[in-house]
C-alpha cells in the first residue's frame, strides 16, 4: 500500500472534528458578516451547500465503516482475482461508495474553491461593475473556469458507466462499457491541485504590492494561505494516484483498503479546505488594532489603484489618503476627497 490506512478509530477520531469545525466556522462566518453589518454574498453563500455536500460526504465514510466496506481488510475468500469478480456485499458497497463519494465530491470541491475566489474578488476588485478592470476580468474568469470544471467533473463522476451497474459487480466486464474511470480519476486529481496551487498563489502578487513591513506582508499573506494544509492533502491524494495508475489492477492488494485510502485524502481535503476558505472571514470576531491597521493597507492601496484609473481627478496636494478594513468598512479621511469616496462607495460600498 503506498502509505499506512488509518484505522477505522482513527478515521473517525479525525472526521468527526473536523465536520464539527465545519459546521462552526460556517455558523460563525455568517455571525461576524451580521455582527459587522455586512451583506451575504456569493462567497457565504457557495458555503451553505459546501458545507451539505461536506456532511454528505462524512456520511459515506461513516455508512462504510458501519458497513465494514471501509477501512477493514476485504474477506479472504474474495482476495486475488477473485476479488475482480466480487459478489460479496462488502466489495458491492465499497465500490458504490466510492462512486457516491467522488459524485459528491467533485461539486464539494469546486464549491469551496468557488467560495474563495469570490472572496479574493470581493477583496481586491472595488469597482466590480467595471469590466475593464483586468483584476475584475481575471477574478471572473477563474470563477469562469472552476465553475466549469465542477460541472464537468461531476457529471464525469456520474455518467462514467452510462447509468449501468457493472461497475459494482465486475471490474473486468466494466471495462468494456464504462468510460476510462481512471483516467477520469487521474485527470480530476491534476487538474485539482494545480487549481488549489494556482488559488493559494493568487494573493502573493496583490499583497506584496503593499507598502508594509516584511512581517506585515507575512501575516497577511497568513491569512490567505491556510489553504496550503488543504493543497497538502490534495496533493497526497496526487501522489496515490500516480502510484495505483503505475501498480494498476494488482489483485495482490486489498480492495476495500485502496478505497479508504483514496476516499479518506478526498475527505480531508474537503474539510480542511472548508475550514481554511471561512478562517479569513472571521477576523471581525477578534478584533485587533494591529491586525486593523494592516487590513486597512490592504484596502487602502486597492482604493487607491481603482480610483486611480477612474475619470475622477485629484489635485496634487490632496492625495488619497483613506482607511478600511479587509472585510466591509471603508472610510475617507481627507474632507476634499469625499465626492470621489461617496461615488466608491456607490460601486463596492463593502468588500
Amino acid at each position: 500500500m503506498f502509505m499506512p490506512i488509518p484505522s477505522p478509530e482513527a478515521i473517525l477520531g479525525v472526521i468527526v472534528p473536523l465536520l464539527f469545525f465545519d459546521i462552526v466556522v460556517v455558523i460563525l462566518r455568517f455571525y461576524s458578516r451580521g455582527k459587522r453589518q455586512q451583506p451575504f454574498l456569493a462567497d457565504d453563500w457557495l458555503m451553505l451547500p459546501a458545507l451539505v455536500l461536506t456532511i454528505g460526504l462524512a456520511f459515506c465514510i461513516f455508512y462504510g465503516i458501519g458497513r465494514r466496506s471501509l477501512g477493514y481488510h476485504a474477506p479472504p475468500e474474495f482476495s486475488g482475482m477473485a476479488g475482480l469478480f466480487a459478489s460479496d456485499k462488502r466489495i458491492r458497497v465499497s465500490r458504490m461508495l466510492e462512486y457516491s463519494f467522488l459524485s459528491i465530491f467533485a461539486p464539494a470541491n469546486a464549491l469551496i474553491k468557488l467560495s474563495v475566489l469570490c472572496l479574493y474578488r470581493r477583496i481586491f476588485v472595488i469597482q466590480k461593475e467595471n469590466w475593464k478592470d483586468p483584476r475584475n476580468i481575471f477574478f471572473c474568469a477563474s470563477i469562469a473556469i472552476v465553475f466549469i470544471w465542477g460541472i464537468s467533473y461531476t457529471f464525469a463522476f456520474i455518467f462514467m458507466c452510462k447509468g449501468d451497474t457493472i461497475l459494482f459487480i465486475s471490474i473486468p466486464e466494466s471495462a468494456e462499457i464504462c468510460n476510462d474511470t481512471f483516467m477520469i480519476g487521474y485527470s480530476c486529481v491534476i487538474s485539482d491541485f494545480i487549481m488549489d496551487a494556482l488559488i493559494i498563489l493568487i494573493p502573493i502578487p496583490f499583497v506584496c504590492k503593499l507598502r508594509l513591513s516584511f512581517d506585515k506582508k507575512m501575516g497577511v499573506l497568513f491569512v490567505f494561505m491556510l489553504g496550503i494544509v488543504s493543497a497538502v492533502a490534495s496533493l497526497i491524494r496526487l501522489m496515490w494516484m500516480v502510484w495505483a495508475n503505475n501498480m494498476g489492477i494488482d489483485p495482490s492488494y486489498d480492495e476495500a483498503l485502496m478505497y479508504t485510502s483514496e476516499l479518506w485524502w478526498c475527505m480531508l481535503e474537503v474539510a480542511i479546505g472548508l475550514i481554511a476558505a471561512c478562517l479569513p472571514t472571521l477576523r471581525g470576531l477578534v478584533k485587533t488594532n494591529s491586525c486593523d491597521n494592516v487590513f486597512k493597507n490592504v484596502r487602502s492601496y486597492f482604493s487607491s489603484g481603482s480610483a486611480s484609473t477612474s475619470k475622477l481627478s485629484y489635485s496634487k496636494d490632496s492625495r488619497e489618503k483613506s482607511t478600511g478594513s479587509l472585510d466591509g468598512s471603508f472610510i475617507s479621511t481627507e474632507p476634499a476627497l469625499q465626492t470621489s469616496t461617496t461615488q466608491e462607495r456607490r460601486v463596492a460600498p463593502w468588500v
